[in-house]
C-alpha cells in the first residue's frame, strides 16, 4: 500500500492523539496487505487504491467490496494498537489486568498479562470513525462495516494459559486472553464478504439516514441486519474490464494457477475466473527464478549459498488474437 494512501486514511483525529498515528498508519497497511492476501486470485485483487476510494469523499462508493477494505482497515488498526499498547510502546496504557484474580472457570483462574483490547478498540474507533464525516446512508454504512471489523478482533482472542501446582500437575491454571493471528481474522471476515448482505434502500428511508441524529445509529436504521454482518449497498461493477476513473485494472495480464503444489480448488480455477470467463485467453510463459540452494552451515558462523536458476512455466491473461 503506497504511503500516501495510507497518509489518506489518516487523519482527523484530536492532536492528543497523534502519539498513536504511526501505529495506526501500520495498522492500516496491515489491514490492505491481508486484504491482497485474501483477494489475491480473484477479479478484485485489493489495488492499492481501494482504501483511498472508500475513504475519499469525492470518490465513496458501498459496494461489496469496499465493505470489506473498511472491515479489515478497521481491524488491522485496532489489531495493531492493542499489540503495541501490550508491548509497551504506549505511556498511558498497559496490559489489561482488570479481572486478575477472579475465578474464571473450573480449574483456572483470571491472571498474567492480557492483550488490552479496550483501548485498542477505543483508540481504533477515534481515528477510523473520524474519516465519515458525512451523514448519510452511505456514512452509517461505512461506521456499521468498520464495527464489524473490530468486532472480529473482539471476538477472536484466545485464551492462553500457565500450569502451577506441585512438581507441574498442573492443578491450578492462570490464563490470560491474547490476541489470535491476524490471518485468522482475515480468513474471518472473507466468510463474512462473501455472505455479505446488499441493503435495498427506498428515498424516503435513504432521507430519513441524512441527518446528524441517525449517525451511528446503525442498528435503528438497519434493524434486521445482525452486528457481525457485513452490508453494502450497490452491486459491484465489471472487475474483468479495466476503468481507470474507479481505480479498477481488469484481468488482463494477471498471473493465474494452473499447476503447482498444494493449490487449492479456488486457486485452480484462477485462469477460467480471470482469463477465460473475462473474454481472455491463458498464455503459458516460462520465466527464470533464482533462488538461494545448496546452503551450507560454516563454523563460525555464517551459512553460505548458491545462486540456482531454474525455468519456471507462469500463466497470465492476454488478449485474444
Amino acid at each position: 500500500l503506497c504511503f500516501r494512501s495510507v497518509n489518506n486514511f489518516l487523519m482527523t483525529g484530536p492532536k492528543a492523539y497523534l502519539t498513536y498515528s504511526s501505529s495506526v498508519a501500520a495498522g492500516a497497511h496491515s489491514g490492505m496487505e491481508e486484504c491482497k492476501f485474501q483477494f489475491g486470485w480473484e477479479r478484485w485483487n485489493c489495488p492499492e487504491s481501494a482504501l483511498q476510494l472508500s475513504t475519499h469523499n469525492r470518490l465513496r462508493s458501498a459496494t461489496r467490496e469496499t465493505s470489506f477494505v473498511h472491515a479489515i482497515s478497521s481491524a488491522g488498526v485496532m489489531y495493531t494498537l492493542t499489540r503495541n499498547c501490550s508491548l509497551g510502546d504506549f505511556e498511558s496504557c498497559g496490559c489489561d489486568d482488570s479481572r486478575n484474580g477472579r475465578v474464571g472457570g473450573r480449574g483456572w483462574v483470571w491472571g498474567g498479562c492480557s492483550d488490552n483490547v479496550e483501548f485498542g478498540e477505543r483508540i481504533s474507533k477515534l481515528f477510523v470513525d473520524a474519516l465519515e464525516t458525512g451523514h448519510d446512508t452511505r456514512a452509517l454504512i461505512n461506521l456499521h462495516n468498520n464495527e464489524v471489523g473490530r468486532l472480529a478482533v473482539k471476538s477472536m482472542m484466545q485464551r492462553a494459559c500457565k500450569c502451577h501446582g506441585v512438581s507441574g500437575s498442573c492443578s491450578i491454571q492462570t490464563c490470560w486472553l491474547q490476541l489470535s493471528d491476524f490471518r485468522d481474522i482475515g480468513n474471518y471476515l472473507k466468510i463474512k464478504y462473501d455472505q455479505a448482505h446488499k441493503l435495498e434502500m427506498d428515498k424516503r428511508r435513504m432521507r430519513a439516514g441524512n441527518s446528524a441524529d441517525s449517525r451511528g445509529a446503525t442498528a435503528e436504521t438497519f434493524p434486521h441486519i445482525h452486528a457481525t454482518e457485513l452490508v453494502f449497498l450497490e452491486d459491484s461493477p465489471d472487475y474483468c474490464t479495466r476503468n481507470a476513473s474507479l481505480g479498477h485494472h481488469g484481468t488482463e495480464g494477471r498471473e493465474c494457477l494452473q499447476t503447482g503444489k498444494n493449490l487449492s480448488q479456488w486457486e485452480k480455477r484462477s485462469c477460467r475466473r480471470l482469463c477465460t470467463e473475462c473474454g481472455l485467453r491463458v498464455e503459458e510463459r516460462t520465466t527464470e527464478v533464482v533462488s538461494s540452494c545448496n546452503c551450507k552451515f560454516q563454523w563460525c558462523c555464517t551459512v553460505r549459498c548458491e545462486q540456482c536458476r531454474q525455468l519456471v512455466a507462469k500463466h497470465f491473461c492476454t488478449r485474444r488474437d
